[in-house]
């Protein structure tokens, strides 16, 4: 209940931020002219896919993390000219090592991730997101080694599990290019006798490319 709790108190602090950027972003742009043309055209839907790399965490304070490769896509629904909605499907491994006894350990977990994002572009080249995200475990693996000797086992149903929590973003624009980074962080409580968490945290980096895009709207 406290965790619901928590999560719909960051949910609706996000929404009331970005509906402050919002009201006031059009008048900041006139006043400093720095931003998209107010008289312009703009595009209500769009859609980018492309990789991604993550080096994420654990929360655990014994583990490091791995560089991991994914990619997905997203669609960008225009709310005005400087602000947009983006919702998205990504497919996100997370790897990170430890020591257990006396054996290195590398746990592969693999998940899809649904963000959801207010995004807020007060220039032609910068955008600044901020929202939440859905992971969706798939399965996952830990891998032991000990001198040249790798042994490797599926974890069983129940031990990772579905995740929920936040993600900012800052993004920089190259003609049909967005490239982004993110640090996102999701949590679940884990019982107290499990090792293994399902708190994570850590850095993405990512290109997406915009396959189509609406027609120009006034």
């Amino acid at each position: 209940m406290i965790k619901k709790k928590y999560f719909s108190i960051l949910f609706y602090f996000f929404i009331g931020v970005f509906n402050c950027f919002t009201q006031d972003g059009d008048l900041l742009i006139q006043q400093y002219n720095k931003g998209p043309g107010l008289d312009q055209n703009f595009s209500k839907w769009s859609l980018r896919i492309g990789p991604q790399i993550s080096r994420i965490n654990t929360d655990l304070g014994t583990s490091s993390p791995t560089l991991t490769f994914g990619g997905g896509m997203e669609i960008e629904y225009g709310l005005s000219k400087t602000t947009g909605l983006v919702i998205g499907a990504q497919y996100t491994p997370i790897g990170y090592t430890y020591i257990e006894g006396d054996s290195t350990a590398t746990d592969r977990l693999k998940y899809i991730s649904l963000p959801l994002l207010l995004r807020l572009q007060p220039t032609t080249k910068i955008s600044f997101g901020l929202g939440i995200v859905y992971q969706i475990y798939l399965n996952g693996e830990k891998k032991l080694e000990k001198e040249k000797v790798k042994v490797i086992t599926s974890y069983e149903e129940g031990i990772f599990k579905n995740t929920i929590g936040a993600n900012l973003q800052v993004a920089y624009y190259i003609k049909r290019l967005l490239i982004y980074g993110n640090f996102r962080w999701v949590r679940r409580t884990s019982p107290p006798i499990q090792s293994q968490t399902n708190n994570t945290l850590g850095f993405q980096m990512g290109v997406n490319f915009r396959l189509w895009k609406s027609k120009l709207r006034l």
